[in-house]
């Protein structure tokens, strides 16, 4: 029992702990979910943050020394100061430029664009770039530059400038205004790429590093679980270290903003959020590796799973040893109850020192054995009465058997008649009875059924057959012999029983039969139910006219009495044997014996294993006197 309840208590934990398990793990990926994507907002919050310092930087250098070569539209040479004195202040500058409308200074033709760069850390050079060779009106920050308002200003993608720059730049462009207000150039400051690479390296290992501090720091981050990348308008990279397929860039570039979105990139699942910058048609992305985002939700699972699992080795011995010692007070009261089972009710129950459920549980077999001891006493003087009573049945049951004709044939020196007849009890006594004998060539014959069963119904089945046997010593009339004995039962009778009884006297010599018929089922005679008047039963009205009536029987036919717990013969499912199965197996041809036991083997088969609830008697009596008198 100690083991089967450990069992039960650890089959519990371990259900509620696969439970837990599975709702830590839910919340786990639902937590590192929301981390991966608040990770990804606060790097690009980080980089656009410094995009747009350096951008404000440069829109504000730029701002300031437009207006200074707007002041100075006077002369080429004014224009090359003004952007050497910007250059000189912003050493970081690839170079700065301004790209004239056509002929704008006749003096230097069709193209015009001063551009001032280091040629050394020291030397600005000057030079005009302005030719058919570089036709800047057809660069795309020329004219993206032409479309902006005043004081307005662009970022250009990334392009390779063999003239100016002589590398991969950007250009921030903005339109110039002469004094008249028309637009009459773009001024534009080349920005080198190489800050923006060292802004996203230095932001992807920060995540990194912080990471690897917060799981393992002797661990390192895969290169590919976490990258940053700047895209142009047509989806180029500009920085990062990634590279991304045609499939991946289609899904992310036609959404302006994606918050924290699975794209597979080269066949690898990766959390991507992204951002349109502004001033820019370039695009910010973050993408997160599937086991980089679930990294801290699946160490902190593997975490509870090996607390859970120790918790549960604990709890299991600690558990199996608290039950085995609070068990051990019921095997020591098992093995006592064995022996109070096996008849040995002075054994003495253990003590205990907790008033607890055991407790009170001895307490309860210390009662159960004082209630046994009892019982066994009264069991035994009961046992006794009642092997005295089933003895005293049993004399009674052979007295009453005694009583009924039981010697087959009964009138062996006769060839005038054959007569069978059986009584089988629904208890060890009954209350049907038969009974015939032979008086002055006559055959006196009757059959009956008192009211009830047992022992009541035994002894006034005794008095019927008695009275039966002395009326019929001193009358051959059936009613007369009904008469009387209805009146003596009738007197007396305080406890209302009845009977109902079938009497004939049949002439040997001539055939006759006269018969009344008091209450009783009507007997098969030539296989039809014979004809009876309507009578009571005897025991019930002592002032009663019973009725006389008769026939002829002819040589070689048989009539059969029964009681009506033949036809009231019950199955498993509560159906009766009936009248009509009584006369379809009620024949001439048989004898009377073998028409009574294929009566009785039909009623076995019929009720099966159901016990019998009614006494069953049947007689048969057939008339074989070939030369009888014809006269009535």
């Amino acid at each position: 029992m100690s083991r089967r309840i450990t069992w039960r208590v650890i089959l519990t934990m371990v259900f509620f702990n696969v439970f837990i398990f599975g709702a830590v793990v839910i919340s786990d990926w639902a937590f590192s979910l929301i981390e991966g994507q608040n990770r990804a907002q606060h790097m690009m919050e980080g980089v656009r943050g410094k995009l747009a310092t350096t951008l404000k930087t440069v829109e504000i250098s730029a701002e300031n020394n437009i207006a200074e070569v707007e002041a100075n539209l006077t002369s080429p040479e004014k224009v090359y100061d003004a952007l050497e004195h910007e250059l000189l202040l912003n050493r970081h500058y690839l170079g700065c430029r301004v790209a004239f409308e056509p002929n704008f200074f006749h003096s230097q033709g069709h193209w015009f664009e001063p551009y001032v760069r280091f040629d050394d850390s020291t030397h600005v050079e000057r030079i005009q770039l302005g030719s058919a060779q570089h036709d800047y009106f057809k660069l795309e920050w020329y004219k993206k530059g032409l479309e902006l308002e005043k004081g307005k200003g662009h970022i250009s993608d990334p392009y390779l400038d063999n003239d100016g720059g002589k590398s991969i730049l950007c250009t921030y462009a903005s339109p110039i205004y002469d004094g008249k207000g028309r637009k009459v150039g773009v001024y534009g400051i080349d920005l080198n790429l190489s800050w923006l690479e060292k802004t996203i390296s230095y932001e992807e290992e920060k995540v990194k590093m912080m990471e690897s501090v917060e799981n393992d720091p002797n661990d390192s981050i895969e290169e590919n679980a976490f990258f940053i990348q700047v895209l142009d308008s047509k989806g180029r990279k500009i920085a990062g270290s990634e590279t991304f397929d045609d499939n991946s860039l289609k899904v992310i570039l036609k959404q302006d903003s994606i918050a924290f979105e699975s794209v597979k990139i080269k066949g690898t699942t990766y959390y991507v959020s992204s951002r349109r910058l502004g001033h820019t048609g370039w695009t910010l992305l973050v993408a997160q590796h599937k086991s980089f985002v679930f990294l801290n939700g699946y160490a902190r699972s593997i975490v509870v799973l090996f607390f859970m699992i120790v918790g549960a080795i604990v709890t299991f011995f600690l558990t199996s040893r608290g039950i085995n010692r609070s068990m051990k007070p019921l095997r020591f009261l098992s093995e006592s109850a064995k022996e109070v089972a096996q008849g040995n009710f002075d054994t003495p129950l253990p003590t205990f020192k907790h008033q607890d459920e055991i407790a009170q549980l001895r307490d309860s077999f210390d009662t159960m054995q004082q209630s046994l001891k009892n019982y066994m006493e009264e069991l035994k003087a009961s046992t006794t009465a009642k092997a005295s009573m089933e003895s005293e049945l049993n004399v009674a049951h052979n007295i009453q058997r005694s009583m009924l004709p039981k010697t087959h044939p009964p009138f062996p020196d006769r060839n005038d008649i054959d007569i069978y007849g059986i009584q089988k009890a629904a208890k060890a006594v009954g209350g049907d009875l038969y009974d015939f004998f032979v008086r002055d060539e006559k055959l006196f014959f009757c059959i009956g059924d008192v009211s009830g069963k047992g022992v009541p119904a035994s002894l006034v089945m005794a008095v019927t057959r008695t009275l039966f046997r002395n009326v019929a010593t001193h009358t051959a009339e059936p009613n007369h012999i009904v008469d009387a004995m209805n009146e003596s039962i009738c007197e007396g009778n305080d406890n209302d029983m009845f009977v109902t009884i079938f009497v004939g006297v049949l002439d040997l010599h001539s055939g006759r039969l006269s018969y009344c018929n008091a209450g009783h089922d009507a007997p098969f005679y030539q296989n039809k139910q014979l004809p009876c008047n309507s009578n009571i039963p005897i025991g019930v009205m002592q002032e009663w006219n019973f009725t006389e009536q008769v026939i002829k029987m002819a040589p070689g036919t048989t009539i059969f009495l029964y009681t009506d717990g033949l036809t009231e013969a019950e199955n498993a499912q509560l159906e009766q044997f009936g009248i009509q199965r009584v006369a379809n197996l009620v024949t001439l041809e048989k004898s009377p014996q073998k028409l009574i036991e294929q009566l009785v083997d039909a009623v076995r088969q019929f009720v099966g294993n159901t016990e019998q609830n009614d006494d069953i008697t049947m007689l048969a009596i057939k008339y074989t006197n070939n030369e009888p008198i014809t006269d009535l």
